[in-house]
C-alpha cells in the first residue's frame, strides 16, 4: 500500500484560499440571506457641533424612505422596488439589490432631537442634527475668594 503524506495545516491553508476565491467571485452586494432585501451603505461622522448621516439610496425617491428617531436610535427604512420587465425580456445579468431595508443607527445621548433635518439629492439621503451644548463642558473662569 502506498504511503501518502498528509499535512493538515497545508490542507487548511488550501481550503482557506479556495473559500476566499469563492467569496471574491460574488458581487459585493450579494446576500446569502434570500429575501432580506439590501442594506444601503451608510456613513456617520461628526464635528464639534453636528452629527451627519449619509445613506446611499440610488434609484429611490424620498417618498420611498421613512425616518424616525427614538431613544437615541435613528431608524431609516424603506423599500426599493424591482423593475418590471415585459414577458419577452430575458435578464442576462442583474447585480442591483431590491427589497425592503431597515437600518438602525445608535447615536450619542447628546443629540438635540428638535434639530434633526433630512434632505435627499441624487440618491444620497443626508441627515444632520445638532449636538446639545452641555453646560458642564463650557469654559468659564472661576474666581478665587
Amino acid at each position: 500500500m502506498p504511503h501518502i503524506k498528509f499535512d493538515p495545516m497545508k490542507e487548511m491553508e488550501f481550503l482557506s484560499q479556495r473559500m476566499r476565491k469563492f467569496a471574491d467571485e460574488f458581487p459585493e452586494t450579494f446576500s446569502f440571506e434570500f429575501g432580506k432585501g439590501f442594506e444601503p451603505r451608510t456613513d456617520v461622522f461628526h464635528d464639534d457641533a453636528h452629527i451627519h448621516v449619509i445613506v446611499e439610496l440610488p434609484g429611490m425617491a424620498k417618498t420611498d424612505v421613512q425616518l424616525s428617531y427614538a431613544e437615541n436610535v435613528l431608524t431609516i427604512s424603506g423599500s426599493k422596488k424591482a423593475p418590471e420587465h415585459a414577458e419577452n425580456i430575458v435578464v442576462l445579468r442583474t447585480e442591483r439589490s431590491f427589497g425592503e431595508f431597515r437600518r438602525e443607527i445608535a447615536l450619542p445621548k447628546d443629540i438635540d432631537a428638535d434639530s434633526l433635518a433630512a434632505s435627499m439629492t441624487d440618491g444620497l439621503l443626508t441627515i444632520s442634527m445638532k449636538k446639545k451644548q452641555d453646560a458642564s463642558s463650557q469654559e468659564r473662569n472661576i474666581n478665587i475668594s
